[in-house]
């Protein structure tokens, strides 16, 4: 017989036999697995979802905002430069939410689209709700998540609203008009799909815009977004629109690059793709210990016949290829499970602001992502168990098996005994089962358990400096760059720095402020012509340290910049570099002299700072000319950051501002008091603040079962030793110290490993994160916790070691020792 047949003829009767426990394995290997591979899958899924989104969407690259109307013909003109593959216009009209905070600047983005291709042919919605509004309706209206959620409101509801006429150069407040829409849908827009683009939003029919109400609510004519040509030059375009801008009389337009909004959106999606991918690695890491034990285990028992086999004339390699095919139908069973699991669970990925975005909601086959998963749980369990195979073939053994010899040249750990002399007679017998692990029929796989406990307790210990660590930045203004409790945010509008003075004289425990201005930059690199980077200018005009530095220092001139550690990277800059930067259509050379992070700074629908990525100049670089008070190069400010005296009352301290701000003439609405400037990725991370916690808590339950696991087999496994021991005197008390002394000296030793390694993987953990975030990258180290780690895990081993303790205790020496 050929030696694969005699392979398979004994493969086929070890089949016929134990199917039952090769099916546990199998399914067991499966679910874990399956959890595994779902988790990648779904990190995968979470991450490329907006980006799909934006493709399925035919999302625009660019936004041209005039200062004055573009319907009536600029727009079209630019839809028709060289460069452009398509176009959509769209109205932003005066309207807000009815309520106390009724006003032109409620924040509330009302959008239409007179030609009636925003949201359809560009920048298409996708509806999570209802069914696409009538174009020919003016009475239909789709609105965003934030909106429904706020307003308690859905599908063929009604909402109401508020529209402001335009009369003269401001909103005619007096004579605003009271509206009604049905809601057609509830719909996702291309920018809105992160939790910090929380702004109510909507969008009305082009029947609707085409109105002469709906032409007295929009004083500004909106928008046009713009999809470029491949390979098109956006620079030229820049030029070319700011050109037509002069023949058609709208003033200088505001360009935006939209890929600066949607960077920020896909980074508010990565945390949860992260936390995912973490998951889905160390689950498998679980799974490969857990496996392994199983597998180790069996292997170990079905090679008790080897002896028997080896008599009949099956060779060494013949047995190891026996091991390793019956291993091998365990695990492919156990892949194919998995990705069954992996396919069936894929309905609830992505997650997070993904799940929103996700094109193709449902069940996902992703060929790339399972088959490679179906190849490593197939075969990583199987290369692991080669050496255990190897071991098994090679050792001399007597007729009877395993149970009969020991193997030759083993030696015992030098580590029990030396653990164990100082201790009693039941602790030196337990700290022996501990690390020695026995052979044959009594072997116990206590190394791998010992393995998986320390990287258990380690995952632990690290999950809670990333996760103090993480709880310390997103509740830490200081962290996210906020050093300021309220800001004076003049928003659209701006004043010189005397009158801004004279209104914050008025207020009481006001000790230190800032002036501010909103705006944009364009940073030149090698590799570019031009980065837009959303920017705030800043002068610090009573007090210092309003700017969270990572490196080097704040600007102090019109020629100084500082950027976001994340921008710097992406541009490839560094501190002390000179570079070109471009401001309304100026540009200059500029010193990158300090690295900072960024709080939360917009205007409109401009691109906000975000932590790692913006950029800070003196505030006169992005002042704007403001009549009556802005002309002749004064310097004007946007807004202003306010710092009390310790124990102000900041919300009677928000009362004073308002009121000084309306004695000054700022109109109801514009002038507002913000308290929470946290950026879109701090809000973002603060939705899964507590996935580092609950993956230790689950890594910790892991470890639990592991070390359950290994106490009880091993009392299960050496009933025959614990049976020779109470017949030569052992109490029924002293077994039970035995099994104690075995959990707890498991548990020491894990501890003694894993805290170490664990501190170090948190710390190099959170560097990661932090560089990648931009921010300070200082861990916190929860020392109180980190101690407590030790007397918890030694109790709850001790605890652990109870029952499989109180059955060694019961056990009858009479009947094991007769039955073996």
């Amino acid at each position: 017989m050929s030696a694969m047949g005699a392979v398979w003829l004994r493969l086929r009767a070890e089949l016929r036999h134990q199917w039952r426990t090769w099916l546990v394995l199998a399914v067991l290997l499966g679910v874990i697995g399956g959890i595994a591979l779902t988790a990648a899958a779904g990190a995968r899924r979470t991450d490329t979802a907006y980006p799909r989104f934006l493709r399925a969407s035919h999302a625009a690259q660019l936004a041209v905002f005039p200062q004055r109307s573009g319907f009536g013909g600029y727009f079209r003109a630019v839809a028709r430069l060289p460069q452009v593959s398509s176009a959509a216009s769209a109205a932003f009209l005066q309207m807000s939410l009815p309520g106390p905070g009724a006003s032109p600047y409620s924040g509330l983005t009302a959008e239409a689209s007179p030609a009636g291709d925003d949201g359809v042919s560009l920048d298409r919605i996708k509806v999570l709700a209802g069914r696409l509004f009538d174009p020919g309706d003016p009475h239909a209206v789709m609105i965003s998540q934030q909106l429904a959620d706020r307003e308690h409101v859905r599908p063929g509801g009604t909402l109401q609203l508020i529209g402001f006429p335009q009369r003269g150069p401001r909103a005619d407040v007096a004579h605003k008009v009271r509206l009604s829409f049905r809601v057609s849908a509830v719909v996702a827009f291309t920018d809105q799909i992160a939790a910090a683009a929380s702004y109510p939003r909507l969008l009305l029919t082009p029947a609707f815009a085409r109105t002469r109400q709906a032409m007295s609510f929009n004083p500004a004519g909106g928008a046009l977004y713009v999809v470029l040509r491949p390979h098109a030059n956006a620079g030229a375009f820049t030029r070319q629109a700011t050109a037509l801008a002069a023949r058609y009389r709208v003033g200088n337009p505001q360009i935006a690059h939209l890929a600066t909004t949607y960077a920020a959106v896909q980074r508010s999606i990565r945390p949860e793709a992260a936390a995912l991918a973490i998951f889905a690695a160390l689950a498998g890491l679980i799974m490969l210990a857990v496996i392994g034990q199983l597998l180790s285990r069996q292997l170990a028992l079905d090679s008790t016949e080897f002896p028997i086999l080896r008599t009949l004339g099956m060779s060494r390699s013949r047995l190891v290829a026996l091991s390793l095919t019956r291993v091998a139908v365990m695990t492919t069973a156990g892949a194919a499970v998995a990705v069954v699991v992996a396919i069936a669970a894929s309905p609830l990925m992505p997650i997070g602001p993904a799940r929103s975005a996700e094109p193709s909601p449902g069940i996902e086959v992703n060929l790339a992502v399972l088959g490679a998963g179906f190849v490593l749980i197939a075969a990583v369990p199987l290369l692991v168990m080669v050496p255990a195979a190897l071991r098994a073939a090679n050792r001399t053994q007597g007729a009877l098996g395993l149970a009969e010899l020991a193997a030759p040249g083993r030696r015992p750990s030098r580590l029990s005994p030396a653990l164990g002399l100082a201790g009693s007679v039941p602790g030196n017998l337990g700290v022996r089962m501990a690390f020695e692990p026995g052979h044959g029929r009594t072997a116990v796989p206590v190394r791998s358990a010992l393995v998986g406990t320390t990287v258990a307790v380690g995952a632990v210990v690290a999950a809670m400096v990333f996760g103090a660590s993480f709880l310390g930045l997103v509740g830490t203004p200081h962290r996210y760059g906020q050093n300021w409790p309220q800001e004076l945010n003049l928003q659209a509008g701006a004043v010189p720095g005397a009158i801004g003075e004279k209104v914050l004289a008025q207020v009481k425990g006001l000790t230190q402020y800032a002036g501010g201005n909103y705006g944009e930059v364009s940073v030149a690199t090698p590799a570019s012509s031009g980065t837009v980077v959303p920017a705030i200018g800043l002068d610090q005009l009573r007090g210092r340290g309003f700017l969270t530095l990572l490196a080097g220092r704040a600007p102090a001139g019109p020629h100084e910049i500082a950027l976001g550690p994340r921008t710097l990277r992406t541009l490839g800059l560094h501190v002390g570099q000179r570079v070109k930067v471009g401001v309304n259509g100026r540009a200059s050379q500029m010193r990158i002299v300090g690295s900072a992070v960024f709080a939360a700074f917009h205007v409109g629908g401009n691109t906000p700072t975000d932590l790692g990525t913006g950029a800070v100049v003196a505030a006169s670089v992005l002042s704007q000319p403001n009549p009556p008070f802005c002309t002749g190069g004064i310097t004007c400010y946007n807004f202003f950051l306010l710092r009390y005296r310790p124990g102000t009352d900041l919300r009677l301290a928000a009362a004073q501002v308002n009121r000084a701000a309306t004695r000054n003439h700022c109109p109801p609405g514009l002038c507002l008091v913000q308290t929470d400037q946290r950026p879109s990725d701090i809000e973002n991370f603060t939705g899964v603040r507590d996935t580092p916690l609950i993956l230790g808590a689950v890594l910790a339950l892991l470890a639990v079962g592991t070390l359950a696991h290994v106490l009880v087999t091993g009392v299960r496994r050496r009933r025959r030793d614990l049976a020779v021991l109470k017949t030569l005197g052992l109490l029924r008390s002293q077994l039970l110290r035995v099994v104690s002394w075995q959990a707890a000296a498991l548990a020491a030793a894990a501890l003694l490993v894993g805290l170490p390694l664990g501190l170090l993987a948190g710390r190099w953990a959170w560097l990661l994160f932090a560089s990648s975030a931009g921010v300070g990258s200082q861990a916190d180290v929860p020392v109180p916790l980190v101690l407590l780690v030790i007397p918890v895990t030694l109790v709850l081993a001790v605890l652990l070691a109870a029952v499989p303790g109180w059955t060694a205790a019961r056990i009858r020496p009479a009947l094991i020792l007769r039955s073996e």
